[in-house]
């Protein structure tokens, strides 16, 4: 893993790329390296911090150039497939890191027919130096971000916004449609972020900008599978079965020291138990609670390693250290946090990179196997009986106390018979009331364009079911621009490399072909995933109920954190200067007070935003 820059200048040198490289040290400790290349009257240069997983040598080095002079690259991620990929090259190697057979794969078969063949996490940015022509890349499910900008004089990229704006000396401002969009997703969908004008290009997709023109051109490499699975269930559990072990070996590739990210639940436990079998013990890091709430997963995680026979180190927190770690990780994301367990994953990384470099986790196995309560809202409106009930409750949460979130939200989708309208009902963060009260607004932004993007990329493939339309939707939109987003930006701000092997492309294709009764059904998740489970664990870690790093919020707020939480939201200027209406803000926040309401989803996201503001001091215009 590292941090990549570009950008095309003229001869006035009006960037400051050791700025650039300075923003991204975090994420290369290991090294820096800088070229310029002349192109007629303008320039292109390539930055690189390297944290030097492959190959420790200086073979590994970056920016590195093919061995044909033609093609010049500074790339952030992993190849998993890299060795395999050498043996269809016809070159000499200089060393073994995956950067070098990139750029060897690019100089012979091109970006396009390369970037298809590829199985890792990536983004990189690549120069033509015969066409003159730039070619950014991210990797088909957005592990690793990719920022890019139009300059006054040229075009900038960065794997984060502060090398961007600092190379550029842009600042930006705050795009509405995006606060929208924000406020209905919790997130802001590539290619478009926050900011008015830095863009974040979209997972799976390639960017071409010719040097000399500022003409570029997005495509999406990415497909979607059509492949139809028609074997039995117990046949299904062995091709899933073979498709995991091969992902988590794949992974394990490393010159550094790898451990395993573990919760309490089943998905780390089952990538640990395919390290343990792919003879690698790795060990294992696990964040929980003081004082050993509910919501705390140690005690959990321990019996799952103790059964695994693996090393286990845990990590402990208060409310007081999440208060501490909310700047540091808005700070580190870049982007404003929705979800609280980035929170308890900030000391997580810290702990887990004084022993190793590089982590497994079991990040993506809900969205691709069902494991969400919303799929479940998705399989019971199909249900008469439950549409007549919902049709007859619907008109009356809004009146009840303490009706919970997840609740409203699908009570008042599982009525809309359109599947974008109802999908960005059941993610909204705020509804279309609350948003026009707000911000004076209704609009859900660009959140209905994108649901449909990906939508209409699925339809592509083969016919999917509205429950799996929706797990679609989760797996190329929710994964990138929110979950794997945080979890690399906080990963990397302690210089570890986070890995997510149940996102492995060949596992991926294979889950999408089986039918649906072998990933979910109702009152039943991740169907496939448990039963393979159960060849390698015990039925108390299988069955084993989902906690999920839960931190809860909804207690500190009305404790520990109220006054400082009351402080940033009522006496900062940032929500005010977002144009936020505060008597809605006091109306949500004494609904929480007073227990009418679970309002701490929608009061986090109003605290993020303020959080954010303040720590992009010097980006934002």
């Amino acid at each position: 893993m590292c941090g990549i820059a570009g950008i095309i200048f003229g001869q006035e040198r009006s960037v400051d790329v050791d700025a650039a490289l300075t923003a991204l040290a975090h994420r290369g400790p290991d090294g820096q390296g800088q070229t310029v290349v002349p192109i007629g009257s303008t320039n292109v240069w390539l930055g690189h911090t390297r944290l030097a997983i492959q190959d420790l040598t200086e073979a590994g080095a970056q920016p590195m150039a093919s061995a044909d002079g033609r093609w010049l690259i500074t790339f952030n991620g992993e190849i998993y497939n890299h060795q395999d990929l050498r043996r269809d090259l016809t070159r000499t190697w200089r060393g073994h890191s995956d950067t070098e057979t990139l750029v060897e794969a690019i100089s012979q078969w091109g970006v396009e027919p390369t970037v298809r063949r590829l199985n890792g996490i990536f983004a990189f940015g690549v120069l033509d130096r015969v066409h003159n022509a730039l070619y950014l890349v991210r990797d088909p499910f957005g592990v690793k971000p990719l920022y890019y900008a139009q300059t006054e004089n040229g075009f900038g990229f960065a794997s984060e916004i502060r090398s961007l704006s600092a190379m550029t000396k842009r600042r930006f401002g705050i795009d509405r449609e995006s606060l929208s969009t924000f406020l209905s997703l919790r997130f802001v969908p590539s290619p478009n972020t926050l900011l008015e004008g830095l863009m974040r290009l979209p997972p799976g997709h390639i960017l071409r900008r010719p040097v000399l023109e500022n003409r570029p051109e997005t495509m999406c490499y990415v497909e979607p599978s059509r492949k139809v699975f028609t074997g039995s269930l117990e046949d299904a559990i062995d091709g899933y079965q073979e498709r995991v072990g091969t992902a988590v070996r794949r992974q394990l590739l490393s010159d550094v020291p790898v451990g395993v990210l573990m919760s309490g639940g089943i998905d780390s436990a089952v990538v640990a138990a395919m390290a343990v079998d792919a003879g690698v013990k790795a060990p294992c890091f696990t964040v929980g609670y003081r004082d050993q709430t509910s919501a705390c997963e140690i005690d959990d995680a321990a019996h799952t390693a103790q059964v695994l026979g693996l090393e286990h180190h845990v990590v402990r927190v208060d409310h007081e250290e999440l208060w501490q770690a909310l700047d540091r990780a808005v700070g580190a994301t870049e982007e404003p946090l929705v979800t609280t367990s980035v929170l308890p994953m900030w000391y997580l990384c810290e702990r887990a990179r004084r022993d190793v470099t590089v982590v497994l986790t079991g990040q993506g196995s809900d969205e691709l196997l069902g494991g969400y309560r919303r799929y479940q809202g998705e399989l019971y409106r199909k249900l008469p009986l439950f549409k007549q009930l919902i049709r007859a409750a619907s008109p009356l949460l809004d009146r009840l106390p303490n009706v919970p979130d997840s609740v409203e939200r699908s009570a008042h989708s599982a009525a809309i018979g359109e599947e974008i309208s109802r999908f960005e009902s059941e993610y909204s963060v705020f509804g279309s009331p609350m948003r026009r009260q707000l911000i004076g607004e209704a609009g859900s932004g660009r959140a209905l364009e994108a649901i449909a993007q990906w939508l209409q990329w699925s339809s592509a493939g083969r016919a999917l079911t509205p429950v799996e339309q929706m797990m679609c939707i989760d797996m190329r939109l929710g994964l990138a621009d929110d979950l794997l987003l945080y979890g690399d930006k906080v990963s990397m701000a302690h210089s570890l490399e986070a890995r997510v092997p149940l996102l492995d492309n060949d596992l991926v294709e294979f889950v999408s072909s089986l039918p649906q009764e072998y990933k979910l059904a109702l009152n039943r998740s991740k169907i496939v995933h448990k039963r393979m489970a159960d060849r390698y664990l015990p039925a108390s870690i299988v069955n084993r109920p989902k906690k999920g790093f839960q931190v809860p919020f909804a207690q500190m707020i009305r404790g520990s954190w109220r006054d400082r939480c009351a402080d940033v939201l009522f006496s900062s200027p940032a929500l005010a200067d977002l144009g936020f209406e505060p008597a809605t803000v006091r109306h949500l926040w004494d609904e929480h007070q007073r227990a009418f309401r679970d309002r701490s989803r929608q009061l986090f996201a109003l605290l993020g935003l303020c959080v954010w503001m303040t720590s992009l001091r010097g980006v934002i215009a």
